[in-house]
């Protein structure tokens, strides 16, 4: 290969890569602001649902025909601290992808650190995802454990809970994949 083909080669590379690198902060951020909506948003919700006892009290009267009055402070106070907690949970896998992003954006994108880092954000996923799983349905069955038998299947097995494990569980291969590829890389550099 002569001089010149080297240089465009070499020239066409660095191109390559500052577009990457724009491409990569912006994906970057914009998953921190997202992660961070939705870690708001979740909150939001559970302080909608849980602050106002009587109207929640009064939709499952309606949905599934509890008698409000059988539902006592302690019971619903103790269901809205399990949901407390399942969101605190969750809150660990958005700190685990800002830490994630942070190595992206610090250009440490093909690294062993990277690869581990992405995999505490599976990691992280499965147990806020078992968390939320197990923590759920008995915060429903400390409102709801009169009408066991007439709520729905879907209210205590949420299927959507299969589809976040499955998602983690690809964030988990795709973690072991980023780490056969760093020490591949790490292994070419020691040639180089």
């Amino acid at each position: 290969m002569s001089d010149a083909n080297f240089e465009a080669n070499l020239s066409n590379a660095t191109e390559r890569s500052a577009a990457l690198s724009t491409k990569l902060r912006s994906a970057c951020r914009t998953i921190r602001i997202a992660t961070t909506l939705w870690a708001m948003w979740n909150f939001g919700v559970y302080a909608w649902v849980w602050s106002d006892r009587d109207a929640l009290l009064a939709r499952q009267a309606k949905l599934y025909g509890l008698d409000p009055t059988t539902v006592t402070d302690i019971r619903y106070w103790s269901a809205s601290a399990l949901e407390f907690v399942s969101w605190l949970v969750s809150l660990i896998v958005v700190f685990r992808v800002w830490r994630l992003t942070r190595a992206y954006l610090d250009g440490r994108v093909f690294t062993m650190e990277a690869a581990s880092r992405l995999r505490d954000v599976a990691l992280a996923g499965l147990m806020a995802t078992a968390v939320d799983a197990v923590l759920g349905p008995l915060s429903g069955a400390l409102v709801l454990n009169d009408l066991l038998g007439r709520v729905p299947v879907y209210y205590w097995f949420n299927p959507t809970y299969l589809l976040y494990a499955l998602m983690s569980g690809f964030l988990l291969a795709l973690s072991v994949v980023f780490e056969s590829a760093a020490e591949v890389a790490n292994e070419n550099a020691q040639f180089v």
